[in-house]
C-alpha cells in the first residue's frame, strides 16, 4: 500500500549536487508533489524537501540511492500521517 512520505535532503549549495539529487528522484518515477528548495541554516548547504507517494520499501530504496549521490550530506524520509500538512517544509525539520 502506498503512503505519503516527507523527504528532506541536505546537499551542497551548487547546481551539480541539486541536479544529481533531482535525477535520482526522477529515475525512481515516484509521484512527487510540493518540491521546496531553500537554505538549511548551515553555510553552503541547501535543503530539498518534497512529498512522495510510495510504499515503505520504495521510500527506503530512494533514501539509500540519495545517500550515495555526490554532494548529498544527509537524507530523511518520514511517513506522513497528518492530512493537514500541505507543504513539505511543515513535515520536515
Amino acid at each position: 500500500m502506498q503512503a505519503s512520505h516527507a523527504v528532506s535532503v541536505l546537499l551542497d549549495d551548487d547546481l551539480l549536487a541539486f541536479n544529481r539529487a533531482i535525477g535520482v528522484v526522477r529515475r525512481r518515477n515516484l509521484p512527487v508533489q510540493g518540491i521546496t528548495v531553500g537554505p538549511s541554516g548551515q553555510a553552503d548547504v541547501l535543503r530539498l524537501a518534497f512529498f512522495m507517494q510510495a510504499d515503505d520499501a520504495n521510500a527506503m530504496r530512494l533514501l539509500r540511492q540519495l545517500e550515495k549521490a555526490h554532494g548529498v550530506h544527509s537524507v530523511t524520509v518520514t511517513p506522513v500521517s497528518s492530512p493537514s500538512l500541505t507543504h513539505p517544509s511543515e513535515a520536515v525539520l
